[in-house]
């Protein structure tokens, strides 16, 4: 790809055919405004708010839709530039409601940050003389207020490009223009909520997060989304005091996500479910459990019976390697299985995968290095596995130890987990990366499980290393890509 020079405020920069200025700004650390431009969608150019001057060039030009070309001259921040951008936001504002106290988008809201970086000019237009439009439209998962618009676009480019399902257009003309809704439609698609994170003002709200919590008094930890196979790469915003999340959103990278499904988004709502210690049906407290489980498997043991452990899909690999540890240095069993998924593949051509559990690639990895068979056939005195396994074959409540973080009247015996939102996990997704969870709330009477099994089998002397050592085994002996490498 040709490369070619150009100047921005006085900063000589390079460039690749066919870039905008926009791209290139970005790229050399100078922000140049935006409100229709998005990365990941085709250039609308109709808020005018990244105006720009160009040496030789009578008019400002629009930087996300002027592409670069070697010797330009560029002016972000002159005096021409920074009067247009007031009048742009002047007129992007002469409608807008004062709804700032009330609205969900304070703290996140282009409109107030340019105001106050570009604007600071007192409106000229009388508040009985605004333009009213319709409010609170319900447009299934989300809320739309047509007040707060600013016609940019990009929720009815995200729909038309995509997911390609078309529900939002643009009604009317002129200043009476409004984002509107196809007749008995909702915006229900799998994707929907993505619009809400890419509208830059208070327009799109989540019904999940209308009114919840104000963004600046949360805190963000980066994770991973485990609702297939996919595991995109996602922003937990919690609220440490609460001990409480409120959303999540998507953390674009170009390794697998710009976006996330609504599924993986709702996906937080597993850290309400509170699963019990049980034995033989029995509620156990967390105090009791560790003696209880050790003299529960000596017995197993004493017994003779015929004990299959199921690794999981659906666990971290520090689990299933402590179930592993469980089966072959406590239990002395043989019958160490997993299931094996044949087709792993992107179903909808944007992220939700075939396979549904986060971390069967994973599970290969440890089957090929313990050299372990793929599960066969169903016949074991008792089957320890985790809660979708052991659902799936349909193994009675009183022959199995269950590992779930819900509740489960129906299984006699339970071990509780933390979800992967109060735990760290590694994870292997489908494309060959490795990647980890990590720890947003704190789980509440609940321990992990590679920890819960440590301590358990020092009970009967018998220790294994600590999860940190395990994680850097796993990273030195397990062959997956990295994000650093991509290879």
């Amino acid at each position: 790809m040709s490369k070619i020079k150009l100047v921005i405020n006085g900063k000589e920069v390079t460039a690749n055919k066919g870039e905008n200025i926009l791209e290139v700004a970005q790229r050399n650390s100078i922000y140049i405004p935006r409100y229709c431009y998005h990365p990941a969608l085709p250039i609308a150019g109709n808020c005018r708010i990244c105006l720009v001057e160009i040496e030789k060039n009578p008019k400002l030009q629009i930087a996300c839709a002027t592409e670069v070309t070697d010797g330009m001259v560029i002016y972000a921040e002159s005096e021409k530039v920074k009067k247009a951008r007031q009048d742009v936001l002047e007129f992007l504002l002469i409608n807008h409601p004062l709804d700032c106290p009330i609205c969900d988008q304070v703290g996140e809201c282009y409109l107030q940050e340019y105001y106050m970086n570009y604007g600071l000019r007192k409106s000229r237009i009388n508040y009985e003389d605004k333009l009213k439009k319709t409010k609170r439209v319900d447009l299934g998962k989300i809320i739309l207020d047509n007040e707060r618009c600013i016609l940019c676009t990009r929720c009815i480019r995200f729909l038309q490009e995509i997911t390609k399902t078309n529900e939002l257009f643009i009604n009317s003309r002129g200043d009476n223009s409004f984002i509107d809704i196809k007749p008995n439609t909702t915006v229900n698609n799998n994707y929907s909520l993505n619009i809400v994170d890419i509208c830059p003002v208070g327009a799109l709200t989540s019904k999940d997060f209308r009114f919840k919590k104000r963004v600046y008094f949360l805190k963000t930890i980066n994770s991973i989304c485990l609702h297939c196979a996919t595991g995109c790469k996602i922003k937990v915003q919690f609220d440490e005091a609460e001990n409480k999340i409120y959303r999540i959103l998507p953390d674009p990278n170009i390794y697998t996500n710009t976006w996330i499904c609504d599924f993986g988004r709702f996906s937080y709502y597993e850290t309400n479910n509170s699963a019990k210690y049980k034995l033989f049906n029995k509620e156990i407290e967390k105090n009791d459990v560790f003696l209880k489980y050790a003299r529960f498997f000596s017995e197993l043991i004493d017994s003779k019976m015929k004990i299959c452990i199921i690794l999981s899909n659906y666990l971290s690999l520090e689990d299933n390697i402590s179930l592993y540890y469980l089966g072959t240095k406590l239990l002395e069993t043989n019958y160490i299985t997993f299931f094996k998924i044949n087709e792993r593949k992107i179903i909808d051509s944007i992220l939700i995968n075939s396979d549904s559990s986060p971390n069967s690639y994973g599970v290969e990895k440890i089957a090929e290095r313990y050299k372990l068979k793929e599960f066969k056939n169903y016949d074991f005195d008792i089957v320890i596995g985790f809660e979708k396994e052991i659902k799936t074959l349909k193994i009675p409540p009183d022959k199995s130890v269950v590992i779930s973080y819900k509740e489960l009247d129906e299984y006699s015996n339970v071990i509780a987990i933390p979800t992967y939102f109060e735990n760290e996990g590694s994870f292997i997704n489908w494309q060959g990366y490795l990647r980890e969870t990590k720890i947003s709330v704190k789980g509440v009477d609940k321990i992990d499980l590679y920890s819960f099994i440590k301590k358990v089998m020092s009970l009967s002397s018998i220790y294994i290393e600590d999860k940190e050592k395990l994680k850097d085994s796993i990273k030195r002996d397990f062959i997956f890509k990295t994000e650093e490498t991509n290879n």
